[in-house]
């Protein structure tokens, strides 16, 4: 599970990035930081959004193989 994690990271690090930072994004009240409650904008948007891609796409959702406390602690 360790080695799905760090690859999952690894592929969605920076996904949709916008090329601002948090503190941009919270003060001109972008909506990913309204989405995010203006906490770890960037971070939770990158790793959402791409959950989000995955599992609209049940072709690629390697998460439907997993259990759900192993897909939780991928997550």
């Amino acid at each position: 599970m360790e080695y799905l994690a760090v690859s999952t990271a690894a592929a969605v690090h920076d996904f949709e990035h916008p090329g601002v930072n948090n503190v941009f994004l919270q003060k001109i009240q972008d909506p990913i930081a309204i989405r995010h409650n203006d906490i770890s904008v960037l971070e939770s948007h990158h790793i959402a959004a791409s959950f989000e891609l995955m599992l609209g796409n049940t072709q690629n959702n390697w998460a439907v193989k997993l259990e759900s406390e192993d897909y939780s602690r991928v997550r």
